[in-house]
């Protein structure tokens, strides 16, 4: 499991549309997130569509409100197919303009567990005073945000060069996972965009 980092965001770039749903409504359907957490509750179902005023689609970069998600522009995407690397892409979207240009990497929910419940709770009360909640409508559990939280029970990660938590963490509509990513699919979005990503070691327990 060394083979795998967290990419962190150094900066986040662009505004997904609409922002009434911060961007929600075309991925999930109106009916596929929660209202009151902003969780959603089906898998990816439509394209990510960003605001394109004042956004380059250049290099890599991850979006204002969608922490988890990562963009590519077209001639990154032409690269991690190129290298071989095992994830979907979808085209990015723009408001009254066709999809094209850029690309959203759609990644996958990997396992039960990655983190210890009470190492998670230790870190979150010595953070904010409180471990998370539970949404009174759809019933998710979110954590609040922690920095470098251990990792102790990640499959094994053979047949993907991405991943994501299972679980879930967040506050008022912020809502994101935990993702890690093969080294060198790591790396490569790192040289494309070294002003906006960096590696970071994760911590194993």
């Amino acid at each position: 499991m060394s083979d795998f980092v967290w990419l962190d965001a150094k900066r986040f770039r662009g505004w997904p549309w609409p922002e009434d749903s911060t961007g929600k409504d075309p991925l999930y359907g109106a009916d596929g997130w929660c209202r009151d957490c902003g969780t959603p509750q089906v898998p990816q179902r439509g394209d990510l569509v960003l605001q394109k005023s004042g956004l380059r689609p250049e290099g890599a970069w991850t979006p204002n409100w969608r922490f988890d998600l990562v963009c590519v522009s077209g001639a990154v995407a032409e690269q991690i197919v190129a290298a071989g690397f095992r994830v979907t892409m979808r085209p990015v979207g723009w408001p009254r303009q066709p999809a094209g240009e850029a690309f959203q990497l759609v990644i996958p929910v990997v396992g039960d567990r990655w983190f210890d419940p009470a190492v998670l709770s230790e870190l979150t009360v010595a953070r904010h005073g409180r471990e998370g909640s539970r949404c009174g409508t759809c019933g998710v559990w979110r954590w609040m945000s922690v920095s470098d939280p251990p990792l102790v029970d990640v499959p094994e990660l053979a047949d993907v060069d991405v991943a994501a938590s299972p679980e879930v963490f967040g506050s008022g509509w912020s809502t994101y996972r935990e993702v890690l990513f093969r080294r060198a699919f790591a790396e490569l979005l790192v040289a494309v965009s070294p002003r906006d990503f960096e590696i970071r070691e994760p911590e194993w327990s």
